[in-house]
Order: structure tokens, then sequence, then C-alpha cells
């Protein structure tokens, strides 16, 4: 079914290693060629080959025998309006080349589901439980099924909208507007702050964190500003803190419900905070060796990021390499 081949690329020329980050790394074949080709899309809806990832109330199906894994049904498992053009959304190629949809169901689909084994599960839990690659599947799913659920109607002219180019796109039903909307992604920047000798580097904590979570500095970016810019003034604006050097790191998609999260290390000019206490609760620097006891445990009042989030990885990359983690890649 496939009509063109990928090909490997890094996807971060600083860092030739390709940290591997929950929600990255999908193992379909996006295949955006063709989500045009409406023919062939009608042709795989339907297909016996064809696999669908159903979702409840924005949860994703998972069994969880032998081990936990995504539970992809048969077109004939699930209502005709559920396979629907204006019901599913073509995620992409699976490895042997047959289609792949995603749906959401209703309360009736969802009890015939669990006699089989099916249990719906968010997709936090989902990540920590599955591989990088599916649960890249369940991102890119969950996205573009809450949009979908959330524009059923033009922001211009208030008429419906339908979904096109394989549930990627949005297009207004009047034809007087035809206006075509996509999928909104929100960039944030997170970024973790080094010292100026590599020994220590900034955390805070964000009044919604759960229990004595820290984490890494972060914040949406503004319209007309650079990556580089947006990390600068939030770090000023949070911490009080002007920075120097900034290197790209990774990046992170992050479904609740669509960020993309820009992962950065940035050199401090100066260690003396001010902290926004709008903002933050707190923010402080921590030695090598705090950081190091937040990741084993041992740190008697604060805890590490999860896996799950990119913040994790900034701050063990930086624990591995120094101030190399921070500087440019010759």
């Amino acid at each position: 079914m496939r009509s063109g081949e990928r090909g490997d690329f890094p996807i971060s020329a600083l860092d030739r290693e390709g940290p591997s980050v929950p929600y990255t790394g999908s193992l379909l074949h996006r295949a955006d060629r063709n989500r045009e080709n409406s023919d062939w899309l009608e042709s795989c809806r339907r297909h016996p080959a064809t696999r669908y990832l159903p979702f409840w109330d924005l949860k994703v199906a998972m069994c969880r025998e032998p081990l936990p894994d995504l539970y992809w049904v048969a077109a004939d498992q699930l209502p005709d309006q559920v396979t629907a053009e204006s019901s599913s959304i073509f995620l992409g190629l699976d490895q042997n080349d047959n289609a792949c949809f995603t749906a959401s169901i209703g309360e009736e689909a969802r009890v015939l589901l669990e006699p089989s084994g099916a249990g719906f599960v968010d997709a936090r839990s989902a990540a920590a439980q599955l591989d990088d690659g599916r649960a890249a599947i369940v991102a890119q799913a969950r996205s573009l099924l809450n949009w979908n659920a959330q524009n059923p109607y033009c922001a211009r002219c208030g008429a419906a909208t339908h979904p096109q180019n394989a549930g990627t796109q949005r297009r207004c039903v009047s034809t007087t507007c035809n206006t075509v909307i996509f999928p909104r992604v929100d960039p944030v920047v997170i970024m973790l702050v080094v010292s100026a000798d590599g020994q220590q580097c900034l955390l805070g904590r964000n009044p919604g964190y759960p229990g004595n979570l820290v984490s890494a500095l972060a914040g949406y970016m503004e319209p007309g500003e650079s990556i580089e810019e947006a990390v600068r003034r939030e770090i000023l604006e949070e911490a009080g803190v002007e920075v120097g050097a900034v290197r790209y790191f990774t990046s992170q998609p992050w479904p609740f419900p669509a960020t993309l999260m820009i992962g950065c290390f940035a050199v401090a000019e100066y260690m003396a905070l001010d902290v926004n206490y709008d903002e933050l609760e707190w923010a402080r620097w921590f030695a090598k060796n705090e950081v190091q006891a937040l990741f084993t445990g041992d740190h008697e009042e604060v805890s590490a990021p999860r896996p799950i989030a990119i913040a994790h990885h900034l701050i063990k990359h930086w624990l591995a390499y120094g101030l190399q983690a921070s500087s440019d890649s010759s």
C-alpha cells in the first residue's frame, strides 16, 4: 500500500546519539502523500489487514497480557459509523505496509471490546508502560482525535467543518468561506540553566506540580520570537537570570492537548536569582551531587521529573556530560 519510502536522517545534528524521549520515534510511517487519495483511503478503511486503534474518552485501548501493548482491532470489530471518513483518522502504515487508523468509540463499542481483554488507559499512563515508538503513536492519535473533536465549527464564519486529508485538516462547509484549518501545535521552550562552571543547574517548582517535584524552567513561545529569544526571556522572567549560550537538545510532542516541548540548555551569566513568585513557588541552584540524589530517590526534600518528561532527559544528559551538554558541538 505504500506510495513512497522514508529515508533515515538524524533528528538532532547537535546530539548524534539521538536521545530517546517518550512520544517520539513512531513505529508508523505517516505516508502523508496518501492522505489526499480518497479512493485509496476508502479502500483501506474496511480492508481485512487494516488496523484501528480505538480511543474512549481520549483514553487509548491497551491489552496487558502477555505484556502491556496497544490494542489494535480490525474494521469488522467496529461499527461502520466509527470507521467512516467522518470519524476515523489515518495514522500511517506499519512495517508490513498495512494501513493504521484511529477513532473514538462510544460506550456501547467500549463494552463490546472489554471481554476481549482491552482496557482504556490515559496517555500518560500508557507512555509509562510502552516503548517510545508505541507511545508516539498514542501521542499522534490522541492529539488528532482531540483537535477534531474541539473544532466542529469554523472560527471565521461559524459554519460546520468537515474533516479532510485523512483527518489532519478540517474545511468549512460554507462555499463562501471554505476556510481550511490545521491542527494546533503550541511550542514551549523547556531549558536547563547551567552555571558557567558547569557544576550546578537551576531547578524550580511550579505551584501545579504534584508531590515534591522539581523541574527545569519552561514557558510558551510568543509570536515573532526565536527559540533562543524565548529561552532567554523565560529564564529572565521566572528566575531573574540572564543567560549567554543557548543550545538546542531535542524536542518532544506532549499531547495534553497539543504541545511541542523544545528542550534546550542555557549557560547563566551570573548566579544571583530574582524569583518571580507569580510564576514559581521557588527556584534554586542544585549541585551535581544533589541532582544525582534526585534520580536515586535519596534526596530528602524534592524529587526528579519522571522519565516520561523531557525535563528528566535534559537533567540526566547534563549529569552525564556536564558543561559540554550546554555548549556548541563542533
